[in-house]
């Protein structure tokens, strides 16, 4: 009677750690990679040997990837800066363009926005930029058109151009590529969060900026 026992007990503890295993594999899967309901992928998380080799620089807590020539980042420029102002102390939010090597798509205003940046411009003209591709048709990517656009802005032309070929210029196109593709940015807008989650928005404002906030503070997905 006892022989027969034992392989059962055995058999018993054998489903019971396996089951175990799958529950918490499977409760980590739906915490560290949410999803919403159309089945896109809302909120993910780098591994530590990943986050160890980020290009993200330190002091820069949560990063919105934005362009241009993208209509829900233009939608959510006010709530964005909402969110700015409950930055908790000694945290930072920055705005980077959405960049690539070839600068195409989404990622073709990424110069002017470096260059503006240099400037110290950016912000006083962002609206205007986004107004010019997006409700002007305005391609600022095309060299006589900007340059058009930023004349009529009163942005000095040849200031500029020098500016735009300058060495903090190249640095942070440079930069904002190398975010862009290491955290595989393939939308926008985009969060990154503690360099260490990518967050696409699935809420409304401000309960997104709640999430954000909650994450950043408790470098954990929040419930759903």
């Amino acid at each position: 009677m006892k022989k027969r026992i034992l392989p059962i007990l055995a058999y018993t503890v054998f489903v019971a750690v396996i089951s175990a295993l799958i529950t918490t594999a499977w409760i980590h899967y739906l915490v560290r990679n949410q999803t919403s309901d159309d089945g896109q992928q809302v909120l993910t998380s780098l591994s530590a040997d990943k986050l160890a080799k980020s290009p993200i620089t330190d002091g820069e807590d949560i990063i919105e990837i934005f362009s241009y020539g993208c209509h829900y980042c233009a939608l959510n420029e006010k709530n964005v800066e909402a969110l700015e102002k409950r930055m908790p102390a000694g945290k930072k939010l920055v705005r980077l363009h959405f960049s690539l090597d070839n600068q195409g798509g989404l990622a073709r205003f990424a110069p002017v926005f470096a260059t503006l940046q240099v400037m110290g411009i950016e912000e006083a003209h962002r609206e205007s930029a986004y107004d010019a591709v997006m409700k002007n048709h305005i391609d600022l990517g095309d060299p006589a058109k900007r340059d058009a656009w930023l004349a009529e802005n009163k942005i000095d032309v040849d200031e500029y151009h020098k500016v735009s070929q300058s060495a903090e210029v190249k640095d942070l196109l440079d930069y904002m590529t190398r975010v862009s593709q290491y955290y595989d940015i393939n939308a926008t807008p985009t969060f990154i969060v503690g360099k260490k989650w990518v967050a696409i928005q699935d809420r409304d404002f401000p309960s997104f900026s709640d999430k954000l906030l909650s994450i950043l503070k408790n470098d954990q997905a929040p419930e759903k």
